[in-house]
């Protein structure tokens, strides 16, 4: 071997020398380092002089003596405040003038014979206003309210009181819900009364066996609708009452978020070793290769066919611990598992949240633990110090990477555990649990909310099958908020309520949902967690006035700093826009995104 061979084995022997140590310091994770930097400080548009303009105005009439009247006053005024309309809400046995300023008049109360000015509310829809009634007619009113005023609401007669099961929606008084239904086997009931229609009712909502639970009556120039129920205890008419406020007057908008948000919960997170059962069974692989080779290459697919963008919650252990110190688990395989799955993750467009050190809600005692076999806390110190292990896990892997997201293990978080989280990671300002349940779970439920910086964005739907009252559940919430937001586990398939499931089942049910939801709901931009931020501040800080013009309307905005959207009603054709945008969402419904401070939509003549 010559001089100038042996030079160069020298040089190559000392290159791999370096690089194997430069990998082994984990070197490289600091080239094309990964972060997750935010929205800087935030200049809010100025009002402009249409600030001045009316906001659209709503009566709500109500019985203060009936739990029920006030839970159905309460969510429409906070509809109506989140969608930045002016209300007046009225005790029943008052008198009031009832007259055309108003968008909307919605009786709370089912008690027609008690409501003092229900002859001044008929007449305001035979004049041309939209009267809601949200309670079903009280069945003691049929000796009080003549069979006239019956069939003004549309009954042509009214029978006992009854519970129905499911939900058949079938027109699109609920934007993209036009035809869902429930079987008769559900679980979702509804008590209305049994009720006749007249002949110039329309029916837009029955149970699964067709009883009617929600219908138009035109009344003079003006119509009624009317909801045959009463107040739910949990939040899915919330997007009824949406959807009634939307059929007010014509040409009715109100703001939305208008995003579509999917989180990988506990992933990336340590893989179980050696087989499960079911999955040998059915795939013939280990769970390792389940991971690698089948879940995670159809959740990329299911990305790029439904238009996804992922956000996952990251956990280091599955251990019982909650007394340090901690440590992580012995061996690369878990944190080498984070490093390539989180920058796949990231690499496709997504982005890593937290979900703990281990699954132990950071909860002390008295949140219902024992139930899951959870260990409770002793302090909040303890939380603090297995928060610092999680970080020091994270930050290896990715050492300039913000997180933002924490989603508390099986959704139960007490005070001092949310402290806990961001005294640690003060950077996280977004929360993930649940939006809606049994009230008798010890569990963290959220509004879609921001207080003091911090931002409450709850799940709606979770799973990987397709399951209709999950549906139920997201075109509720769309119609309401115009937010999709679902979790799964990539172990749900362990799950023991996934005992008679197969992963086929999962796999083709996961795809039926989500190609359900694109269908539904085209209108739905993919984000990631912190990449929604943006739009929810617009729409949790916005305002906006409309002026209506024989040609079209002129939409006002201010109190943002970019896109806003919103959901339009109406009979028109649109012609063109300036200003804005507007997509197909329904028929007769359009997403309306702003680009400038004043946008105007013009109406196509007709021919």
């Amino acid at each position: 071997m010559n001089k100038r061979s042996l030079c160069i084995l020298l040089v190559l022997a000392f290159l791999l020398g370096c690089f194997f140590q430069y990998s082994r310091i984990d070197g490289f994770l600091y080239l094309g380092a990964l972060g997750n930097r935010l929205m800087g400080e935030r200049v809010l548009r100025p009002a402009p002089a249409e600030e001045a303009l009316p906001r659209e105005k709503f009566l709500i009439v109500y019985d203060p003596t009936d739990v029920l009247s006030m839970y159905a006053r309460n969510n429409m005024e906070k509809i109506l405040t989140e969608k930045r309309k002016a209300f007046e809400s009225r005790p029943m046995t008052d008198t009031f003038v009832v007259d055309a300023s108003y968008q909307g008049v919605a009786l709370a109360t089912g008690q027609l014979g008690a409501t003092a000015m229900l002859p001044a509310v008929l007449d305001y829809a035979c004049a041309g206003g939209t009267v809601l009634a949200l309670q079903k007619i009280e069945p003691a009113e049929i000796g009080s309210v003549s069979a006239e005023t019956l069939a003004d609401f549309g009954v042509a007669s009214l029978g006992e009181v009854a519970d129905v099961v499911g939900i058949h929606v079938r027109t699109n008084f609920l934007a993209g819900g036009k035809d869902f239904r429930f079987d008769e086997d559900s679980a979702y009931t509804t008590q209305v009364n049994t009720v006749t229609l007249t002949a110039d009712a329309t029916t837009h909502i029955t149970s699964a066996e067709g009883t009617p639970l929600l219908w138009e009556k035109p009344l003079g120039a003006g119509r009624i609708y009317a909801y045959n129920g009463v107040e739910r205890d949990d939040k899915t008419n919330l997007g009824i009452f949406a959807a009634l406020m939307a059929h007010c007057g014509t040409d009715t908008i109100y703001p939305v978020v208008g995003v579509k948000l999917f989180i990988l919960d506990d992933f990336p997170a340590p893989v179980p070793e050696g087989d499960f059962e079911r999955i040998y069974d059915e795939l013939g692989v280990d769970t390792e290769t389940f991971y690698r080779k089948i879940w995670w290459p159809f959740i990329r697919r299911l990305a790029e066919e439904e238009n996804l963008r992922y956000t996952g919650a990251i956990i280091e252990t599955y251990g019982a611990q909650v007394k340090g110190p901690f440590h992580p688990l012995d061996g690369r395989a878990a944190r080498d598992g984070l490093i390539i799955y989180g920058r796949e993750l990231l690499n496709m467009g997504g982005e890593l949240g937290l979900h703990g050190y281990n699954h132990q809600p950071l909860a002390p005692e008295g949140y219902g633990q024992p139930r899951l076999n959870y260990v409770p806390w002793e302090s909040q110190e303890d939380m603090e110090e297995a928060m610092r292990e999680l970080r020091n896990y994270v930050k290896s892997a990715f050492p300039d990477y913000e997180f933002r997201f924490y989603v508390p293990p099986s959704n139960i978080m007490s005070p001092e555990g949310k402290a806990a989280v961001r005294k640690v990671f003060p950077e996280v300002i977004v929360f993930g649990a649940l939006f809606d349940g049994p009230a008798s779970e010890r569990v963290y439920y959220q509004n879609f909310e921001r207080r003091d910086g911090v931002f409450e964005i709850p799940r709606i739907s979770s799973g990987h099958e397709d399951n209709a009252l999950i549906l139920w559940q997201e075109i509720s919430a769309l119609n309401y908020i115009g937010v999709f937001s679902h979790f799964i586990h990539p172990d749900e398939l362990f799950y023991e309520s996934s005992e008679n499931t197969t992963w086929n089942t999962m796999e083709t049910g996961m795809k039926s949902f989500m190609h359900k939801i694109s269908t539904r709901f085209p209108w739905l931009m993919p984000e990631t967690i912190s990449g929604s931020l943006p739009f929810f501040s617009d729409y949790f800080d916005m305002d906006y006035r409309v002026r209506r013009t024989p040609e079209g309307m002129v939409l006002y905005t201010w109190g943002c700093t970019g896109e806003l959207r919103f959901l339009l009603r109406t009979a028109h054709e649109i012609e063109r826009t300036e200003g804005c945008t507007a997509e197909y969402a329904d028929d007769g419904v359009y997403l309306i995104r702003t680009s400038a401070p004043e946008a105007r939509i013009y109406w196509k003549e007709a021919s």
